[in-house]
């Protein structure tokens, strides 16, 4: 039978579909089977006393810190556990689950909320509780179990495994799923089967793994790498930029996060000097329609700053309320290469302005960032009336305040985001233009309506705390999202040419490098925690060659280029097999499963950041291990039918095969070395000159795909060469 246990119309049918369909990996109750589980008939095992308490107190991370008081005894994801759990003769109840996305928390709180509850938990299995960021191999694993069971992917995931670690049933919560009556009626079914014949059970689960571990493994062989990666790139940009209407205003396919890679390639894209003036164009009008959508949206906070991590329903106008620092540093990132294709001064400011968010709100003690964990807040309380604003403010305020941010009196909602009319009459609050605009609207200067700006503000701000409450802050320094503060750090350099942003990047990387580094590896906290929990995956290897490239960009510090030369032969060791790159350490593998990340499942995949980086190192004459390099750089051939889930791979495959470079040759001037490292750091590869080249002193050599050079000797001949705009071509 198969181990799989899913999850219907409600927690009753589950329970009865999955009996009449044995989709459980064990096997029929017998005669009379529908009693109480009979505990007693299970083999009595030796509880170790650790199992009588919560044990994830010491573990590093807000995500476990969160629920270090909960009164079930939560254990680390760890084989320690997983003896323990033998030797008790219990099956394990995880659950997994990601620190981004706050639903979590009101899930772990309905388990808990419940004394009966939380004795039948703690008493007939080994809770563990997994952070599927830090393991990404078990978050990355939740789609696939998900994926068994023709289920969409929804997390948090409850996971019931063998004491071996084998999977044997698990169910996707949703966050508005009722947590109590689910765990109940899953929670009679397995435990009734694993009373009925545990070792069956251990059988079946561990044969069913089998299958799981050699299906995975021929994943690399069934998938179709594309033949002519150039082309199929080329059409999958069409097909990206087909996707948006802007009639509708719809993306197609890009579901309800912020579509920061998806902008970053369009943007990146439209001004490619590889890529052909047509192709360029259609690019450059998608990347300014989604400017149009997205910068005037309430998904930018005007109160506070930031932005939001997604959006509820089909619109910007609806967001979901959470925010962390690593969703900032990325959207920054994207704005920024989208100010640089279209010139659009908003995009720029709002970048910078999530930057200096994630500086106020996010970064810890040690001078790095968290992740930034949110604590959930209902939606009425982020929600505006006209009423409300009226109360807050003066007249005069409070007239220019609600059309700044196109407040109505029915509400700015519009019907799909808020089909049941939850929040009629309600208002989000977006700024549709920029404080030198309003100030301009209102025939006053800058210097002097800046202030009332600021003062509007802070009261509204200081109403909605009130309404919100005290949010615990995430201090834990958080490796992915610290390096892609630095990347940000980066592209807000290349931008502005401001150098308080390089040497922003510089500091940070240069503290990340002492922080997350064990030996010659790399570690998810700054802090000590066991393998399977602490240990760096291939995600944050490809992550930490991203920032220290693009420092080595902004800075032409060849000590930069070497440290990401050796952090790619480390990740070659750590994470390259015969046929497919692993995500997990050997010695931090907890499950025999080989996951690989290929997708853009919650974030950039391992798969495409590995990919750029071999493009990047390659072109300056450090590629990467034959055996790495060869696992890492295929673009299959259905991401031009599924670019959205592509994007960084893509970006990759179209700087390698529509390759620009820009060679330095010897005694550049000041203006002209700053020029050359203002450069987008990532698309256009940068080298020094070697005597062969040619290129004369003073000057660069822009060297295009087709093999045509152009030596430029001026940073606006640099810019011209660099930023072909289709109008220009």
């Amino acid at each position: 039978m198969k181990s799989r246990f899913p999850l219907g119309s409600s927690a009753l049918a589950v329970v009865l579909c999955a009996i009449a369909a044995g989709s459980v990996s064990c096997r029929k109750p017998k005669e009379g089977g529908t009693a109480a589980p009979n505990v007693a008939s299970r083999p009595v095992g030796t509880v170790d006393v650790s199992l009588t308490a919560n044990n994830i107190g010491s573990l590093p991370g807000a995500f476990y810190q969160n629920q270090a008081a909960s009164p079930i005894h939560w254990q680390p994801w760890t084989k320690e556990t997983l003896g323990l759990a033998k030797a008790a003769n219990r099956l394990i109840f995880a659950v997994v689950a990601l620190p981004q996305q706050m639903g979590f928390q009101k899930v772990l709180s309905s388990l808990a909320a419940d004394e009966k509850r939380v004795s039948e938990i703690n008493s007939n299995y080994v809770p563990v509780l997994i952070d599927g960021d830090a393991s990404r191999e078990m978050g990355l694993l939740t789609a696939d179990l998900c994926v068994e069971i023709k289920r969409g992917l929804q997390l948090p995931l409850f996971l019931w495994m063998s004491p071996e670690g084998n999977p044997v049933a698990w169910i996707p919560v949703d966050r508005n799923a009722n947590v109590e009556e689910l765990f109940a009626h899953s929670h009679t079914m397995v435990s009734r089967m694993w009373a009925d014949d545990s070792s069956y059970v251990e059988k079946n689960s561990a044969m069913d793994n089998v299958n799981r571990r050699e299906r995975f493994a021929l994943r690399k062989n069934s998938k179709v790498m594309s033949q002519e990666p150039g082309p199929d790139s080329v059409r999958a940009l069409r097909q990206l930029t087909s996707l948006y209407d802007p009639v509708s205003r719809n993306f197609d396919g890009t579901g309800g996060l912020f579509p920061a890679g998806a902008l970053d390639l369009l943007a990146t894209a439209a001004v490619h000097p590889g890529l052909s003036p047509e192709v360029r164009a259609k690019c450059l009008d998608t990347t300014r329609e989604l400017l149009a959508d997205l910068l005037p949206s309430a998904m930018f906070d005007p109160l506070e700053g930031g932005l939001f991590i997604s959006r509820r329903g089909d619109s910007w106008a609806l967001p979901s309320f959470s925010k962390n620092c690593a969703t900032q540093a990325r959207a920054a990132v994207a704005l920024i290469n989208a100010h640089r294709a279209t010139g659009n001064a908003v995009a720029l400011e709002k970048a910078l302005d999530l930057i200096a968010f994630a500086e106020a709100a996010y970064q810890t003690p040690e001078g790095l960032f968290p992740i930034g964990v949110s604590e959930e807040t209902p939606a009425a309380a982020w929600l505006w009336s006209e009423e409300d604003v009226e109360k807050a403010l003066s007249p005069e305020d409070a007239a220019w305040w609600i059309k700044a941010t196109g407040m109505k009196g029915l509400g700015n909602l519009p019907s799909e985001s808020d089909p049941r009319r939850e929040f009629f009459r309600s208002n989000s609050l977006g700024l549709a233009k920029s404080v030198p605009e309003l100030a301009a609207e209102m025939g006053r200067t800058v210097e002097a309506f800046t202030p009332k700006f600021k003062a509007v503000r802070e009261k509204l701000l200081s109403i909605r705390n009130g309404r919100i409450g005290t949010q615990t802050r995430d201090t834990a320094s958080h490796a992915p999202t610290t390096l892609r503060m630095v990347s940000a750090y980066a592209a807000a350099f290349g931008a502005t040419g401001n150098m308080k942003y390089r040497e922003k990047a510089v500091s940070l990387l240069e503290k990340s490098r002492v922080a997350f580094s064990d030996g010659p590896r790399l570690r998810v906290f700054s802090k000590d925690a066991p393998e399977s929990v602490g240990e760096g995956r291939a995600f944050l290897y490809s992550l930490a060659l991203q920032a220290a490239l693009d420092v080595s960009v902004i800075t032409s510090d060849e000590s930069w280029l070497a440290w990401s030369e050796d952090l790619a032969s480390t990740a070659a060791e750590l994470f390259t097999s015969a046929e497919f790159l692993k995500e997990c350490p050997d010695d931090a593998k907890i499950l025999d499963l080989p996951v690989t990340d290929l997708v853009m499942l919650f974030d950039d995949s391992t798969a495409g950041l590995i990919s750029f980086a071999e493009c990047r190192l390659a072109e300056r004459q450090r590629p990467l291990a034959t055996s790495f390099s060869q696992l890492a750089t295929p673009l299959p051939t259905y991401a031009a039918e599924r670019p959205i889930l592509h994007t960084d791979l893509l970006q990759a495959t179209i700087a390698r095969e529509f390759k620009v470079t820009v060679v330095t040759g010897p005694d550049l001037s000041p203006e002209m070395k700053l020029a050359t490292e203002r450069i987008s750091p990532r698309m256009v590869q940068k080298r020094p000159a070697k005597s062969r080249d040619e290129v004369p002193a003073g000057a660069a050599m822009v060297i295009l795909s087709g093999g045509q050079t152009r030596v430029v000797s001026t940073p606006a001949a640099l810019e011209e060469a660099l930023l072909p705009l289709p109008e220009k071509s």
